[in-house]
C-alpha cells in the first residue's frame, strides 16, 4: 500500500509537468492613446513630428495618425506649419532664425476628427559642447553566470557655462566598415553569364550607416559646475562584427529644460526594460501635451526643443576577445545547371579562370548586399 501511494504521487508530478503553461502577465491596458514624437532641434534642414497611437503591449508597431494640422508656435505668437508627408509623419523646414537660443515654443495639433492638442512651452537652451569622447574595454554579464559578453562602452565629458544647460540628452548614429569574405569574378542570373570584367571588382569594402534606437540623459544641476566626466553612453558588444575593422560613432549632445530631462530620465530607464521609447509607453509615460478640451485624455510622448552639440570618435584596434562574424560557407557548381533558381548567383574561380566555380551568399561577395555602400565617408582616415 505504501508503494502504491509513491506511484500515484510520481504520476501527478509527471501528469502535471506536462501541463506546464508559460507565464503571460496579465497587463492592464488603458486604451488607445495619441502618441506625439516631437523633437525639435536647431539643426539646419527639415524638422519632423511623428503622431500615431498607442499599440497593445504584445504587438508594439507604429500606427500612424493622419490628416492632422499640426504647427509650432513661438512665445511671440509666431508659428511655422507642418504638412504631412506621409503617414503620420508631418515635416516643416524652419526660416532662418525662427530657432533662435532663449526663445520657447509650443505644438499644437487637430486632429481630423477636430481634437485639440497642444503642448507646454519649451525653451531652446544653450548647450555646451562636448569636451571630449573615449572608450574603454568593458565587459558585460548575461543571464548565465559563466558567460558574459565583451566590448567597448563610450564615455563623454561635458565642460559648460552657468548660463548653459544643465541637462543633457545623447542620441548616436554609427558607421563601421565590412568586408566581403569572399572574391566575385562570376555572375550567374539565369539567363545572363557575367564574365571576368573590372565592374565585378569594387564590393570588397562597405561602410554601413545607422541611427542607434538608444539614448543615454545626464545632468550637472547638482553640481558646482556645469561639467560632467565619464559620462557612460553608448556600448557596442562582440556578438555583432560591428568592432572587426573599423567602427565610428557620431554622439549628439541636447541641451533639455528640466521637464524634458525629468521625462527623458524616466523613459530611458522604461525603455532599457521594454525595448524602444515609443513602441509600449506605460501610463507613467504621459509627458508634456494635453487634449486641451478633454484634460483627463491619456497622451503620451514629449515637445521639445534643443540645440545639438556633436562630435565623432573612432575606433580601429585588434581586440584580444573573439568578435561574432559573418558566415560565409562555400559550395561549388561544375556547371550552370547545378545552381538553383535562387538567382543571381555570384561567385568566382577556383582553377582561376572558369567552372568549376566556389560561391556563398550574396552577401559574401558584394558588400552592398548587407546594406552598406563601397564609397568611404569623408571622415574615415582622420
Amino acid at each position: 500500500m505504501h508503494r502504491n501511494k509513491w506511484i500515484i504521487f510520481l504520476l501527478f508530478i509527471i501528469l502535471g509537468a506536462g501541463c506546464i503553461e508559460p507565464f503571460e502577465p496579465e497587463i492592464e491596458e488603458t486604451g488607445i492613446a495619441l502618441v506625439v514624437d516631437g523633437r525639435i532641434t536647431d539643426e539646419p534642414g527639415i524638422q519632423t513630428i511623428y503622431i500615431s497611437r498607442s499599440s497593445p503591449y504584445n504587438d508594439p508597431r507604429f500606427l500612424p495618425v493622419s490628416g492632422c494640422v499640426v504647427r509650432m508656435e513661438d512665445a511671440s505668437g509666431k508659428s511655422m506649419l507642418f504638412p504631412e508627408t506621409e503617414n503620420g509623419v508631418y515635416q516643416s523646414v524652419p526660416e532662418p532664425g525662427f530657432l533662435s537660443v532663449g526663445n520657447a515654443f509650443k505644438l499644437v495639433i487637430i486632429t481630423a476628427d477636430d481634437k485639440m492638442y497642444e503642448s507646454e512651452y519649451d525653451s531652446l537652451l544653450a548647450c555646451a559642447p562636448i569636451d571630449k569622447l573615449t572608450w574603454k574595454l568593458e565587459e558585460q554579464g548575461t543571464s548565465d553566470p559563466e558567460k558574459f559578453f565583451y566590448g567597448v562602452r563610450f564615455y563623454a565629458d561635458v565642460k559648460g557655462d552657468a548660463e548653459e544647460s544643465r541637462n543633457y540628452m545623447w542620441t548616436f548614429e554609427e558607421t563601421w566598415e565590412y568586408l566581403a569574405y569572399h572574391k566575385l569574378q562570376y555572375i550567374w542570373d539565369g539567363a545572363t553569364y557575367s564574365d571576368y570584367s573590372p565592374e565585378l571588382h569594387g564590393y570588397k569594402v562597405c561602410y554601413l550607416t545607422e541611427s542607434i534606437s538608444q539614448m543615454a540623459v545626464g545632468s550637472s544641476s547638482l553640481m558646482g559646475t556645469n561639467e560632467i566626466v565619464q559620462q557612460p553612453l553608448y556600448f557596442v558588444s562582440n556578438q555583432t562584427p560591428r568592432l572587426q575593422e573599423k567602427y565610428s560613432l557620431l554622439v549628439l549632445q541636447h541641451s533639455l529644460t528640466r521637464g524634458a530631462f525629468q521625462y527623458w530620465d524616466k523613459m530611458k530607464a522604461q525603455s532599457d526594460d521594454a525595448g524602444g521609447l515609443f513602441e509600449t509607453q506605460p501610463v507613467s509615460s504621459t509627458g508634456n501635451i494635453c487634449n486641451v478640451d478633454d484634460p483627463e485624455e491619456k497622451v503620451l510622448g514629449y515637445f521639445f526643443v534643443t540645440q545639438v552639440q556633436k562630435k565623432r570618435i573612432m575606433v580601429s584596434e585588434d581586440f584580444e576577445f573573439p568578435i561574432a562574424t559573418f558566415e560565409c560557407p562555400l559550395d561549388t557548381a561544375v556547371t550552370l545547371e547545378d545552381f538553383g533558381v535562387d538567382y543571381p548567383y555570384l561567385m568566382y574561380s577556383l582553377p582561376g579562370r572558369g567552372p568549376p566555380w566556389a560561391y556563398s551568399y550574396r552577401e559574401c561577395h558584394d558588400c552592398t548586399y548587407r546594406g552598406g555602400v563601397t564609397k568611404k565617408p569623408e571622415y574615415w582616415d582622420d
